[in-house]
C-alpha cells in the first residue's frame, strides 16, 4: 500500500475516524488490529515473522530485565541476537552467502551442497530487526526497562506509519508515547496533514519527476553524453532525497495525526559541510543506530589503539551501513568508500581548520557544500548501479564523453528545476533563517494556509501520480 495512494489515504481517513471515535482505552488496540492488516495488505505471510519476533523479544526483554547476574543476562543477549539476526540473514541474505560460498569453492573445484532458495523479502525487515535489536540492548544496558505490556510492546514494532520504511524508532522515545493516553487535538491533525503534504510534494513533484528523465537516460546511456550523464547523476542526488524524506515526511505526518511524534530521519543533508555532517544529517535513525550500537562499543573496546581504533569502527560501522541496504558488493564497497573519506576528515581535521580560519566563512562553507554533494552524487552511483564494472562505464563516460544536455521537451527540465528549487529553497531558509519572512513556517496563519494550498494545487499540477514505489521500500 502505497504512501502516495488513493487507497492509502482511503485506509488513513477510515482508520483516523474510527480510532478518534473509539474510547481511548481500546484505541491502542485498534492500531495494533489497523496496523497488522495494513502489513498483511502486502503479503499475509510476512505477520507470522513480525509476530514470532515480537513474542520472543518480548520475553527476552523481561527475562534480561530479572536476570539475577550478568552471565544470565548475556546469555538471553545472545540468543536474540541469533534469533533476530538469523531472521534477517536468512530472508535476506541466504542467497548472496550461498553464491559467493559457489564462487569460492568453485576455486578449489568443489561443489556447493547449500542450494539456492526462492525467498521473498519480508518489507520492513530491515527497520523493525533494528529497531528490536536496539530495544534488547538497552534493556541490557540497564538504559531501557523492558515493557511488561504485550499490547504497548506489539505496537511499538507494528505501528504502521513507521513499520516498512521507518524511522528506526528508539524504545525510549516511543515507548512512553503508547502509555499516555491520546486525545482528539486539532493542532496534531494540521500539523500532521502539513508534514504530509511537504512529504507527498517531495515524492510526486521531485522524485519521481526526476525519475521519468533518469529512466530516459540509463535507458540510452550508449547515446548519452557526458554533460547529460553528470546531470542524471546530479539529479539522481535530489531524487533520493526527495524520495526517502518524502516518505518520511509522510510517515511523521501521519503518526501526528494520531497523536504520536516518530523521530526527525533527515535534517538538510544536502547542505552538509563535510561527509561527517552529512552522515549527522541523513538517515539519521540508521546512521545513529550504527553509531550507538556498533561504532561506539567498537571504538570503546579498541580505545588503547588511538586513532586507529576509531578508523577501524568506521569502517565496520560503514561496512554495516553499506550491506544493511541490500545483498551485493557494491552495497559493501559504498560503505567502504564512506568510511575512507570519514577516517580523512579524522586525519586531515586540524589542517582543514586552519585553512578555514584563512578563507572567508562564506567561501569555504559554499565551497564545502559543494564538494561534499558532488562526493555523495559521484558515490551513489556505485550505489544505485548492480555492478562495480557499470559503475566506472558510467564515471568514465562522465568524463570522456561530449555532447549536449539531453532533454525531451522544456518542460521536463522546467519541472524538475523548480521542484528542486522550491525543495532546496525551503532547507536553505530552515537552515540559515536568511530571510524573516517565510511562507511554510510563517507564523501568520493565513500565510501558512495559503502556502500549502498552493503547494496541493502545484501537487496536482506537476506531480507524476503514476509513478513507483519508494526507493527504500527494497532496502
Amino acid at each position: 500500500m502505497l504512501f502516495t495512494s488513493v487507497i492509502y489515504f482511503l485506509f488513513l481517513a477510515c482508520t483516523l475516524s474510527v480510532y478518534y471515535l473509539l474510547p481511548v482505552k481500546y484505541r491502542n488496540y485498534f492500531l495494533i488490529t489497523v496496523s497488522a492488516l495494513f502489513y498483511m495488505y502486502v503479503k499475509v505471510e510476512y505477520i507470522f515473522i513480525i509476530i514470532f519476533i515480537i513474542i520472543t523479544n518480548y520475553l527476552i526483554g523481561i527475562q534480561i530485565e530479572r536476570a539475577e547476574n550478568k552471565k544470565k543476562q548475556i546469555r538471553y543477549l545472545y540468543v536474540s541476537l541469533f534469533v533476530n539476526i538469523g531472521i534477517l540473514v536468512f530472508f535476506k541474505y541466504w542467497n548472496f552467502i550461498i553464491e559467493n560460498l559457489f564462487g569460492f569453492l568453485d576455486l578449489f573445484h568443489l561443489k556447493n551442497p547449500i542450494p539456492i532458495l526462492e525467498i521473498a523479502l519480508p518489507l520492513g525487515i530491515s527497520y523493525y530487526i533494528f529497531q528490536t535489536i536496539g530495544y534488547i540492548v538497552d534493556i541490557y544496558r540497564g538504559s531501557q526497562k523492558a515493557e511488561k505490556n504485550i499490547f504497548r510492546f506489539s505496537l511499538f514494532m507494528l505501528f504502521f506509519p513507521k513499520l516498512l520504511v521507518g524511522p528506526i524508532e528508539r524504545a525510549r522515545g516511543f515507548l512512553p508515547q503508547l502509555a499516555k493516553n491520546i486525545y482528539f487535538d486539532k493542532e496534531n491533525i494540521i500539523e500532521g496533514g502539513r508534514r504530509i503534504a511537504w512529504g507527498l510534494f517531495k515524492k510526486l513533484v521531485v522524485a519521481d519527476r526526476i525519475s521519468i528523465y533518469q529512466t530516459v537516460v540509463d535507458a540510452n546511456l550508449q547515446q548519452q553524453g557526458g554533460l547529460t550523464i553528470l546531470f542524471a547523476t546530479m539529479l539522481y542526488t535530489f531524487r533520493i532525497y526527495a524520495d526517502f524524506s518524502g516518505y518520511t515526511d509522510i510517515a511523521i505526518g501521519t503518526a501526528r495525526l494520531f497523536g504520536y511524534n516518530l523521530m526527525e530521519n533527515f535534517k538538510r543533508p544536502l547542505l552538509a559541510k563535510n561527509l561527517s555532517d552529512f552522515w549527522r544529517r541523513w538517515h539519521i535513525s540508521l546512521s545513529s543506530w550504527v553509531h550507538d550500537y556498533i561504532f561506539n562499543p567498537i571504538a570503546f573496546n579498541r580505545r588503547e589503539w588511538g586513532n586507529w581504533g576509531v578508523f577501524y569502527a568506521l569502517l565496520i560501522s560503514f561496512i554495516v551501513i553499506g550491506i544493511w541496504h541490500g545483498p551485493t558488493w557494491n552495497y559493501v564497497l559504498f560503505g567502504i568508500i564512506q568510511a575512507v573519506a570519514l577516517i580523512y576528515e579524522v586525519v586531515t581535521r586540524k589542517v582543514r581548520k586552519k585553512i578555514s580560519k584563512k578563507i572567508p566563512s562564506i567561501i569555504y562553507n559554499n565551497v564545502s557544500i559543494m564538494l561534499t554533494f558532488l562526493y555523495v552524487s559521484f558515490s551513489l552511483i556505485i550505489f544505485r548501479t548492480a555492478t562495480f564494472s557499470k559503475a566506472l562505464d558510467i564515471i568514465d563516460r562522465i568524463f570522456s564523453r561530449p555532447g549536449k544536455l539531453f532533454f525531451d521537451k522544456p518542460s521536463t527540465l522546467l519541472f524538475i528545476l523548480i521542484g528542486c528549487g522550491i525543495m532546496m529553497i525551503y532547507d536553505i531558509q530552515e537552515e540559515f533563517k536568511m530571510v524573516r519572512f517565510s511562507l511554510f513556517s510563517n507564523k501568520n496563519w493565513i500565510v501558512q494556509h495559503i502556502s500549502y494550498a498552493l503547494l496541493l494545487i502545484y501537487i496536482l499540477v506537476a506531480g507524476v501520480f503514476d509513478g513507483g514505489q519508494f526507493i527504500y521500500f527494497s532496502f
